[in-house]
C-alpha cells in the first residue's frame, strides 16, 4: 500500500502511535464495502468520458442499486414518477446528480449501525455526512466540477471516525470512547489516544479506495495547519461547513435559533443563514427520501 497523505502522524507517541496506525491500515485494507459496485459508478461518473448508457449498464450489474437509482428518480425532485426503467431514471436524474447519489449510496451501505467508540447512531452520521456535503456544495456553487468535488469532501470529511471505531472493536479495548463536543476538540483527542486523527486516517483510506487526491487530501488536512493557499481555502470551508451541519442536526433534534445570531455572517460571498438554510433544505429532502 503506497500513501501519500499521512502528514499530521505523532509517532512520538510511541506507546500507542505505532499500534494504532498498524491497526487502522489494516482496516483500509481488508474493510469489507459491500457496496463496491456504488463506489466504482461514482468514480466513473466523475471521469471525463462517462455516459448515460453506459452508466445505467453499470447501475443494471446491481439489483440494490438498481433499485435505489429508480426509487430516487420516482421522488419529486426529479419529476419521474411511475418509471420502472433504469434508463429513463438515469436520464431524469443526470449525470451529475447521479454520482451524488452513487456517493451517499455507498456511504450509507459501507456504514455500521453504530460507531460506538464515538456515541454516534449511523443514520445520525449519514445525515450530518450529507448536511456537511450540501453545504460545501452551496458554497462552491457557479463551478459545477468545483461544487461536486466539495460536496464529496464535504460528505466523506468523517469517514475515518468509521475507521477508527472498526479498529477499536476488533482491537477489544471497550473503555475507547470519544464524547467532546465539538470536531477540533475531538481531534485533539484522538491524537492523544492514537497519534493521529480521523482526517489523517480518512485520507489514507480514501486514497487507497481510489478516490481523487482533489478529494482525500482536503480530507486528511481538515485540522492541519496548512501554509497552502489552495488547502487553506478547503480547510476553511470544511470548518464552516462542519459548524452548519452541526446545526442543521441542532434543529432537525428540535433545538430553536441554531445559528445563535451569528447568520449574518459572510463566506465566499454567501450569509451564513443562505448556507445554514439550503443545507437545511437538502438534508431534510434526503431524510424525505429515506422515508420513502
Amino acid at each position: 500500500m503506497t500513501t501519500t497523505v499521512a502528514q499530521d502522524i505523532d509517532f512520538n507517541n510511541e506507546a500507542n502511535s505505532g499500534y494504532w496506525m498498524k491497526a487502522f491500515l489494516a482496516c483500509i485494507e481488508s474493510f469489507p464495502t459491500p457496496a463496491n459496485k456504488s463506489r466504482g459508478l461514482y468514480l466513473y461518473l466523475r471521469g471525463n468520458y462517462a455516459d448515460l448508457e453506459k452508466a445505467a449498464s453499470l447501475i443494471g450489474l446491481d439489483p440494490f442499486l438498481s433499485v435505489e437509482v429508480i426509487r430516487s428518480a420516482n421522488t419529486a425532485t426529479y419529476g419521474c414518477r411511475g418509471t420502472d426503467s433504469l434508463l429513463d431514471a438515469v436520464n431524469a436524474i443526470g449525470l451529475e446528480r447521479l454520482s451524488r447519489i452513487a456517493l451517499r449510496i455507498w456511504l450509507k451501505n459501507f456504514l455500521p449501525r453504530s460507531l460506538r467508540s464515538y456515541y454516534l447512531d449511523g443514520g445520525d452520521f449519514v445525515h450530518r455526512s450529507v448536511a456537511c456535503g450540501a453545504a460545501m456544495r452551496y458554497m462552491y456553487q457557479g463551478d459545477s466540477g468545483l461544487a461536486e468535488t466539495a460536496y464529496a469532501v464535504g460528505l466523506l470529511h468523517s469517514i475515518g471516525r468509521v475507521v477508527i471505531d472498526e479498529a477499536v472493536r476488533r482491537s477489544g479495548d471497550s473503555d475507547i470512547k470519544f464524547c467532546q463536543r465539538t470536531t477540533r476538540t475531538l481531534a485533539e483527542a484522538e491524537k492523544r489516544e492514537f497519534g493521529t486523527t480521523h482526517a489523517v486516517v480518512g485520507g489514507l483510506a480514501l486514497e487507497f479506495w481510489g478516490f481523487s487526491k482533489a478529494i482525500y487530501e482536503p480530507v486528511s488536512q481538515q485540522f492541519a495547519n496548512v501554509t497552502d493557499t489552495r488547502l487553506a481555502d478547503w480547510t476553511q470551508s470544511l470548518a464552516i461547513a462542519r459548524f452548519t451541519a452541526d446545526r442543521v442536526l441542532e434543529v432537525l433534534n428540535g433545538h430553536q435559533d441554531p445559528l445563535r445570531g451569528e447568520g449574518r455572517a459572510v463566506y465566499k460571498g454567501k450569509t451564513l443563514s443562505d448556507i445554514y438554510e439550503f443545507t437545511l433544505a437538502m438534508t431534510e429532502q434526503e431524510i424525505l427520501s429515506d422515508m420513502n
